[in-house]
C-alpha cells in the first residue's frame, strides 16, 4: 500500500501548479450510509501546513479545491458540543477523570455494526463513486485516544501510514489524522464504536435475569484486575489475563470483535460454562474503566491508577471489592474475606458493635470490612453518581458486607439513591433493630439448600462454653434431606438476636437422574430450611462440643456455598426453567414431580422439628435445675422459636400448592428487560452456546420473547 502511494506521488500526474490540487472524501458507517456523519466539523492540513476547516454535508461528503501540492491530512478533533445525549456531557465535565469526547466519537457510537455475514455496502459505494476505499476508526482522527479502545489490528484496507508521516513533517501539522491522496476521491468506512454490557432489569421486583447476571458479576469480585503496564507510564496498560476484572470490563465487553473472548463462556470471570446475556450499546455506555492517562489527569485526586480506582484489596480485613458504572447504574460487588480457618472463625465468632451509619448493631468483623469498602466506594460515588440506580451484590461474607454497605448508601442524604441489593449465601450481619431500620432497602437474598453460611452467626458460635443442650443441633435423620435439618437456638446472649434482612429466595436441588440435578427456586417463608447446612456440619462431632477446625474445613468444601458450583448453576437453571415455563402452554411454576418433591421436604422437616421440640421440652422438664438461669431462659426461647417455626409450616405447604397452580410470567423472568427491542436477538446469541441450551427435561424448551404486552 505505501509503495503504491510513493509511486503515485512521484508520477507526472501528481505534479501540479501551486494551489491547483483538489481532494474529496466521504465518511460512511458500516452500512454504507453517510448521513450518520452529517454536519461534523473537520480540519484539513495541506503540505504547506495551511489549515482549512468546515462541516461535512448531509451525506458526510466534502470536496476541497485549490490545495497545495502533495497529500493532505484530515483530522476530526472537535469536542462534542451537545444535542445527542446529556450522558456524554456528564462524562466530559465530571470533576475527576473527565473524558475528551469528540463529535466524531459520539457519531460513531450511534452507528450500528454490520453483521459479519453481510457484504459491505461501503465497498460497493466506493466502487460506484470511483473512490479510494479505507476502513478507519475514531482512533485515527483524534488527538486523545487513551479513553478509546486500542487501535484495531484487523481493519483493512487502512490509510497509508507513510503518507501521513510525509505530511506531518511540515510545521503546524498535527501528529494525528488520516492522510488523503491529492486529486482523488475517498470513501472511508468508520468502524462503529460499540460495546457490550450485561442486560439487566434493575427493578425492585425479583427477576431470574438479574439473579443470574449478578451472580456472574459477583464471581468477578474474586478476581484481581490483571493489569500489565510499563513503569515509564508511556504505554497504556493491557489486561490480558482471562477471568480478571480488567479483562472482562476493558478487553472483552468494551472491545467488540469477531472471536472476542467474551463469546467463549469458559473465559468469563472463571465462571466455567456460564456467560452473561449481553446487550450492545454505545461505547460510552459500557461498564467503564477509567483511562490510564497520567499526562492528562494531573490533579492530586486523579493520581490513582485505574486498577486502584476500580478495585479494593484491603490487607487488614482481607476484603476485596470492585466498582464500575454506566449510565444505568453504579455496580459494586464485594467478595468478602477468604482466610484460613482461624481467621474465618474470628469473623463468625465476633461480637456486635454499633452500626454508626444507621441504627442497631452489626457483626464486628463484617462492620470493620464494611468500613474499608466504604472508604473505597465514597470517592467514586462522589465523582460518577448522577442519579443512576446503585446495585450492590456480594457472596458469602461479602454478602454481609454488601448489606451494611447498601444500607449506608440508601441512608446517605447527599446521594438519595435507589439501591438494589442481591446477595448469595450471605450470613446474618446485624441485629433486629438494624433489620427493622433497613426495611425500605430492596434486598433479594438467595440461599442454596445445604449452604451452611446463611445460618451463622449461631448461638453456639457466640460462646466458648460447651454445648449445654444435648442434641441442640437436632441430629434427626430426614427421609429426603438425608441428614439433620434444624439448628435451634439462633440467639445472641449479649444483645438482640442476629436476624436476616431481605426477601429470602431458596434453591432446592431436584435430582433428574444419575449425577444430574436442577434447582427449584421458591420462597418457603420459613427460616429452618436455611439452617440445615450449618446444623449438619455442626453435628459432625462425637461429643456435645462442636469441633471448630473440622467444622470450618467442612464449610470450605461445601459445594452448595460456592459461586461456581452452587449459586451460578442454580441461578442459571432457574433462568432456563422460567423461560421454558413461559413458553409452554398451561405451564406453572412447579411440575407435579416438583410439587411432590417440595411437599416431601416440608413434611419431613415438620416431623423432625416436632421430634426436636419434644426432646427439648423433655430436657427442660427433666434437667432445668442443672442450668443457670440464662441458659434455662435461652432453652425456653429456642423452644418457643421452634414452635413458631412449626406453626409457619402449613403456610409453606400452602405455598407449594399455590406455586403448582401459578404460571411464571415473562416479567418474573426478565423484569424491565422485557421491553428491550432486541431481546429475541440477544437471547438467540446467548442460546447459541451449548451451555445455555435448555435440557431435554419436561418444560425446558428453547424460548423467545412473547409478542404481546406482559404486565407484572
Amino acid at each position: 500500500m505505501d509503495e503504491t502511494f510513493t509511486k503515485a506521488l512521484g508520477a507526472n500526474s501528481q505534479q501540479c501548479p501551486q494551489g491547483k490540487q483538489w481532494v474529496s472524501f466521504r465518511l460512511v458507517d458500516e452500512l454504507g450510509e453517510g448521513k450518520s456523519f452529517a454536519g461534523l466539523p473537520y480540519e484539513i492540513f495541506d503540505s504547506s501546513g495551511t489549515k482549512e476547516s468546515g462541516l461535512l454535508d448531509s451525506e458526510g461528503y466534502v470536496r476541497l479545491e485549490n490545495l497545495q501540492c502533495g497529500p493532505v491530512l484530515l483530522t476530526m478533533n472537535a469536542p462534542y458540543a451537545g444535542g445527542v445525549d446529556t450522558w456524554y456531557e456528564r462524562l466530559m465535565i465530571r470533576d475527576h477523570y473527565p473524558l475528551p469526547i469528540t463529535a466524531l466519537q459520539v457519531a460513531a457510537e450511534q452507528t450500528q455494526r454490520r453483521p459479519a455475514d453481510q457484504p459491505s455496502p461501503s465497498v460497493i459505494r466506493a466502487a460506484r463513486e470511483k473512490a479510494e476505499f479505507y476502513r478507519v476508526e475514531v482512533h485515527d482522527f483524534v488527538e486523545a485516544t487513551r479513553h478509546l479502545p486500542p487501535a484495531s489490528a484487523i481493519l483493512a484496507p487502512r490509510p497509508s501510514a507513510t503518507l501521513a508521516a510525509h505530511v506531518r513533517q511540515r510545521e503546524k501539522v498535527p501528529s494525528f489524522g488520516v492522510a488523503l491522496t491529492p486529486n482523488k476521491h475517498h470513501v472511508m468506512e468508520v468502524k462503529a464504536l460499540r460495546a457490550r454490557r450485561p442486560l439487566l432489569s434493575l427493578t425492585p421486583e425479583f427477576s431470574a435475569l438479574d439473579a443470574y447476571q449478578l451472580s456472574l458479576f459477583t464471581v468477578l469480585a474474586y478476581a484481581n484486575v490483571g493489569q500489565r503496564y510499563q513503569e515509564d507510564q508511556t504505554t497504556p496498560p493491557t489486561y490480558p489475563v482471562p477471568g480478571t476484572i480488567g479483562h472482562v470490563l476493558h478487553t472483552c465487553l468494551a472491545n467488540i470483535q469477531t472471536g472476542s473472548l467474551i463469546e467463549d463462556p469458559r473465559r468469563f470471570a472463571d465462571a466455567k460454562g456460564f456467560t452473561p446475556l449481553l446487550e450492545e450499546v454505545p461505547y460510552s455506555k459500557r461498564l467503564e474503566m477509567i483511562p490510564f492517562d497520567p499526562e492528562r489527569y494531573i490533579k492530586v485526586e486523579e493520581q490513582k491508577r485505574p486498577w486502584d480506582v476500580h478495585s479494593l484489596d484491603h490487607p487488614e480485613t482481607n476484603t476485596q471489592a470492585y466498582i464500575t458504572h454506566d449510565d444505568r447504574m453504579v455496580l459494586i460487588s464485594v467478595r468478602g474475606t477468604q482466610e484460613n480457618p482461624p481467621d474465618l472463625w474470628r469473623d463468625i465468632d465476633a461480637a456486635q458493635v454499633a452500626y454508626e451509619e444507621g441504627v442497631g448493631q452489626a457483626h464486628q468483623g463484617f462492620y470493620e470490612a464494611f468500613k474499608a469498602v466504604k472508604t473505597f466506594v465514597w470517592p467514586y460515588l462522589r465523582n460518577v453518581y448522577i442519579g443512576q440506580k446503585i446495585v450492590v451484590c456480594g457472596h458469602s461474607l461479602g454478602g454481609a458486607i454488601a448489606l451494611l454497605l447498601a444500607e449506608w448508601i440508601r441512608r446517605d442524604k447527599q446521594l438519595s439513591p435507589e439501591v438494589l441489593l442481591y446477595t448469595y449465601g450471605a450470613p446474618r450481619a446485624a441485629d433486629k433493630t438494624f433489620v427493622e431500620g433497613a426495611a425500605d432497602l430492596v434486598h433479594h437474598r438467595l440461599v442454596n439448600r445445604n449452604d451452611p453460611i446463611p445460618s451463622v452467626p449461631a448461638t453456639w458460635m457466640d460462646t466458648d462454653k460447651r454445648l449445654w443442650i444435648p442434641g441442640l443441633a437436632a441430629i434427626v435423620g430426614g427421609a429426603s434431606f438425608g441428614g439433620p435439618i434444624f439448628l435451634a437456638g439462633l440467639v445472641n446472649f449479649e444483645g438482640d438476636p442476629y436476624q436476616h434482612h431481605g426477601t429470602q429466595h431458596y434453591f432446592l436441588p431436584l435430582p433428574l437422574g444419575d449425577k444430574e440435578e436442577t434447582s427449584v427456586l421458591w420462597q418457603p417463608n420459613c427460616s429452618g430450611l436455611e439452617d440445615t447446612g450449618c446444623a449438619y456440619y455442626a453435628a459432625q462431632t462425637e461429643a456435645d462440643m462442636a469441633n471448630r477446625a473440622p467444622f470450618l474445613q467442612q464449610l470450605a468444601s461445601m459445594k452448595h456455598h460456592f459461586t461456581i458450583s452452587g449459586y451460578v448453576p442454580a441461578c442459571h437453571a432457574t433462568l432456563l426453567r422460567w423461560q421454558a415455563s413461559c413458553s409452554t402452554p398451561e405451564s406453572s411454576r412447579l411440575t407435579p414431580r416438583e410439587q411432590q418433591w417440595l411437599q416431601k421436604e416440608i413434611e419431613s422437616y415438620q416431623r423432625n422439628l416436632e421430634a426436636w421440640e419434644w426432646q427439648a421440652r423433655h430436657i427442660h422438664r427433666s434437667h432445668a435445675g442443672r442450668y443457670a438461669p440464662g441458659k434455662r431462659h435461652a432453652l425456653e426461647r429456642a423452644i418457643r422459636r421452634a414452635g413458631k417455626e412449626r406453626q409457619r409450616l402449613p403456610d409453606a405447604l400452602g405455598r407449594i400448592h399455590e406455586l403448582a397452580r401459578q404460571p411464571v410470567t415473562w416479567a418474573q423472568v426478565y423484569g424491565a428487560a422485557m421491553s428491550h427491542p432486541d431481546l429475541e436477538t440477544l437471547l438467540a446469541r446467548w442460546q447459541s452456546h451449548p451451555e445455555n441450551h435448555p435440557s431435554e427435561t419436561p418444560q425446558l424448551v428453547r424460548t423467545t420473547r412473547p409478542t404481546q404486552t406482559i404486565h407484572a
